[in-house]
């Protein structure tokens, strides 16, 4: 209840403010060349290299958010008994935006928004395969020459060549694996071991497969292809995100109607960050 309170006691006060100003001339948001050699030197200090112009730009367009966001804080008494002041009051704004502005979604919008996303809630593709490992670190001089035996072996034993038997080194994740997504496989042999697998013939065994271990000598049993799951199954992914950018979206709706009021001067930069910018 005390919360309900505070809310509408503030959105209250940004009402009447807001309201009597629209009648009055905008408040003016001046820029200073020294504000902006300020943005441009903190960036420096902290990337060890000047801003680009892009990225001074986008100094500049923060520090009008901030300013906005303060100023409409402040009226609204967001600032009482804190202590840093401009960076707490511009964040109780946007928590305001964000609890004033996100209903709970319903089945269709979250439908709509796993349909525009897909690509997001796709799973990858995957691979059931086993294999036959040679440590490079146990056959450190004789590795090629082994590899070489261990192909002319799973050849003439084709298919049904127990991985046991044919003289491999224990891996320490076992010698098959099953239903192993893309991401998963690179992590645990590398991003070049990934793409030849996924490029492997299903059916044969192929290799040697180069890892930072060894050589691995595999056999692709089944490949899945990616598929979009249904949104029963992600629901409270899809929601999280859905939330997600609501919130933005409304944040961005409040900082858009707050700038609007003001009238906002950014200034010339001087040389020398013109300069720097440019670099």
């Amino acid at each position: 209840m005390l919360q309900f309170i505070a809310l509408g006691a503030i959105l209250f006060a940004l009402h009447g403010l807001f309201g009597k100003r629209d009648m009055e001339a905008p408040e003016k948001i001046v820029v200073s060349a020294s504000q902006i050699a300020n943005l441009g030197d903190g960036f420096r200090r902290t990337w060890k290299r000047p801003p680009r112009e892009d990225e001074l730009r986008g100094l500049i367009e923060d520090y009008i958010r901030d300013e906005v966001f303060y100023r409409a804080g402040r009226a609204a008494g967001l600032d009482r008994d804190d202590a840093v002041v401009r960076r707490r009051v511009r964040q109780k704004m946007e928590f305001l935006a964000e609890e004033i502005s996100i209903p709970e979604p319903t089945d269709a919008e979250l439908a709509a928004y796993l349909a525009s996303h897909q690509e997001r809630f796709r799973t990858e593709d995957s691979l059931t395969f086993r294999q036959v490992f040679l440590s490079a670190s146990r056959r450190a001089g004789t590795i090629d020459v082994d590899a070489e035996r261990l192909a002319a072996a799973l050849s003439a034993a084709g298919a049904e060549a127990g991985t046991a038997e044919l003289g491999g080194d224990p891996f320490l994740l076992g010698a098959d694996f099953r239903a192993v997504p893309l991401h998963d496989v690179a992590q645990t042999f590398g991003d070049g071991f990934a793409e030849r697998a996924f490029a492997a013939e299903q059916g044969r065994w192929q290799g040697p497969v180069a890892s930072p271990f060894g050589l691995h000598f595999i056999f692709i049993t089944e490949r899945t292809k990616g598929s979009l799951p249904p949104l029963d199954t992600i629901r409270p992914a899809v929601a999280r995100q859905w939330a997600e950018a609501r919130r933005i979206e409304a944040e961005e709706k409040l900082y858009q109607t707050l700038r609007d009021r003001y009238e906002i001067t950014v200034e010339a930069a001087s040389s020398r960050t013109t300069a720097a910018a440019r670099q």
